[in-house]
């Protein structure tokens, strides 16, 4: 039944509208975006707020989704993930891309009809890969790191790099994103996901739109988290949502959305003179949530 399954990459409660600010994408200490989408950075950087914003393209790889009645059991570093009491809507050994550009719309083969009944919980199994294209705009000069161009716009460039190798931009410069004019041309950047932060491989039940959502870096091989950086393959998320998922014998169309106005963030840095020159060295990925829905 291929065309049971929708899916929408849809802006749930666009970022471009203030109401999305209340929801603190990029409504924190330090950081705000206006109704047009531009955003505002006040003071040092290390003292400024979570500021997450929708990207204009947002490329991802689905291997499994399902639904489940009670929390699947995360992985450890020793143990496999455990999802016995959940049920497959996508499971495609290859693996589907995806991109989550708003307002897109597609339809996934390899899905399957879960059984009636009432789901709290989900979860993804997916590459730790994401392919990000944006272009947004500052109130604030911007600078490239390292003695770059400045503008109020920055932009992603054709590139590819490892999260842990976020030191290393500091001390080499940023070929991952420029900023300048308004007549800068985004390119795609594909951050591969292989630490949270340092020594960090799990984040737990965090936040977002529609539920709390944990994550954890494994190896296809094995199914256990990781313990070092560029070993990971996959990253296995579970949801709880607000409001379960009930599917009945009436039941004809399973909608999945995801909220892609967390999905990136830009990563900088004000050691510059002034200290509230903002040095840019990366536009990466940011959370997303999926919000799942019967007709």
């Amino acid at each position: 039944m291929m065309n049971w399954l929708k899916i929408i990459a849809t802006l749930i409660m666009l970022s471009f509208f203030s109401n999305a600010n209340a929801q603190g994408y990029c409504d924190s200490a330090g950081a705000s975006e206006a109704v047009n989408g531009v955003i505002t950075f006040t003071g040092d950087e290390s003292s400024i707020g979570e500021c997450s914003f929708a990207p204009d393209e947002y490329t991802i790889k689905i291997y499994k989704m399902a639904l489940c009645t009670t929390a699947p059991t995360r992985p450890t570093p020793t143990s496999t993930y455990d999802v016995n009491s959940c049920v497959d809507v996508i499971n495609s050994s290859d693996g589907q891309d995806v991109n989550l550009a708003a307002g897109s719309e597609m339809t996934l083969s390899d899905v399957s009809r879960p059984a009636n009944g009432t789901y709290s919980y989900g979860y993804i199994l997916m590459a730790n890969t994401f392919s990000i294209k944006a272009k947004k705009q500052f109130t604030n000069t911007m600078h490239t790191w390292r003695d770059g161009v400045s503008g109020n716009y920055c932009w992603t460039k054709d590139a590819m790099d490892y999260s842990s190798e976020a030191e290393d931009w500091d001390e080499d410069g940023t070929t991952l994103v420029e900023c300048g004019g308004a007549g800068g041309t985004a390119g795609t950047y594909t951050e591969i996901l292989d630490n949270f932060d340092t020594d960090q491989y799990t984040v737990d039940a965090t936040p977002v739109t529609g539920g709390t959502l944990s994550a954890d870096l494994i190896t296809n091989a094995n199914g256990q988290v990781v313990g070092a950086v560029q070993t990971a393959d996959r990253l296995f998320g579970v949801q709880t949502f607000t409001t379960p998922v009930v599917v009945t014998s009436d039941s004809s169309l399973f909608t999945v959305s995801f909220g892609v106005n967390q999905a990136s963030s830009l990563w900088m840095t004000s050691s510059g003179v002034p200290e509230n020159e903002y040095q840019v060295y990366a536009i990466g990925s940011g959370p997303f949530a999926t919000f799942m829905d019967v007709e």
